[in-house]
């Protein structure tokens, strides 16, 4: 059923509310978190790097955008690179209102307004949970020297790349060109999540051992995964707190991964704070391209 141009004007406003009531969580959020660091301890160049990995952070959200676009193209309904972007860096905030399910009722009325069918858009968040659930689980044999007393950093290696491998061998053969890249685009966004935590680990004090790295990034990947899988807990909070004590407590003390894991929160606060602002000013050149044409 066709909508209205009035039907549209507040199905977009509908999503632009949920992603302004995601900026105002995250200023409570980051204000609280500005009275847990210790800005004495930190100096310019601590200050530097925080701003540099939120910004490879806000980067990294690229990926997701990108790989929501190839499932809506899976699923039949192409839309545009710069319009899938823009859509997704104005919802994605409405994640940190509490219920954790905001960023998709935001994408969904954008998605709707711009006539996309009700069915790829419910489709393609459903798909994109699974792609995220599944490629957050191939990173999890990196945890298991952390878990499992005696076993060689390489064991969790070998069964990280052996699943890799499995995983987009049967992904490419099944799902089609399309969602291959969206699988792509998800797992690279994992990825990155897992070494901007290693920066921010190292950054807090914690274990500077090359050889861990691989295990620390799969312990705060898994732990976004059940921070994710978690109803009501927005953006995970309180989830993975929880399972970075449990998995990382062999490695550091208690307090240096809790200061780890304040650090990474500011951190993918602002990243996904300038990725809003980048779809803002995104959209903004849209319209101003539009009236000009």
């Amino acid at each position: 059923m066709a909508l209205g141009p009035r039907a549209k004007t507040w199905l977009n406003r509908i999503g632009a509310f949920l992603g302004l009531a995601g900026v105002v969580f995250v200023g409570i959020r980051l204000q609280g978190y500005t009275g847990e660091i210790d800005f004495r301890r930190m100096g310019a160049a601590s200050y530097t790097a925080i701003i540099a990995l939120a910004g490879v952070y806000g980067v990294s959200n690229l990926l997701l955008a990108l790989g929501w676009r190839h499932l809506l193209h899976h699923l039949g309904a192409p839309v545009s690179r710069p319009w899938a972007i823009r859509t997704y860096a104005i919802s994605q905030l409405a994640k940190y209102v509490p219920g954790n399910i905001f960023q998709f009722a935001g994408r969904q009325a954008i998605g709707v307004a711009a006539g996309i069918g009700n069915g790829p858009l419910v489709k393609s968040t459903a798909y994109e949970v699974a792609a995220l659930i599944v490629g957050g689980l191939l990173f999890s044999p990196l945890v298991l020297p952390l878990v499992v007393t005696g076993l060689p950093d390489w064991f969790g290696w070998v069964s990280f790349v052996a699943a890799v491998a499995i995983a987009f061998w049967l992904i490419g053969h099944l799902g089609g060109a399309a969602f291959c890249h969206a699988a792509i685009c998800y797992f690279g966004f994992l990825g990155l999540s897992g070494l901007v935590f290693v920066a921010v680990f190292d950054l807090a004090g914690g274990a500077r051992e090359f050889a861990l790295y691989p295990a620390i990034a799969g312990a705060y990947i898994l732990a976004w995964l059940l921070g994710l899988l978690t109803p009501g807990a927005p953006a995970g909070l309180g989830v993975r707190e929880a399972v970075l004590l449990f998995l990382l407590g062999g490695l550091s003390s208690s307090p240096v991964i809790l200061l780890a894991v304040v650090i990474g929160r500011a951190v993918t606060i602002l990243g996904d704070l300038l990725f809003f602002a980048g779809g803002q000013v995104a959209r903004r050149s849209y319209w101003i391209t539009n009236e000009r044409d």
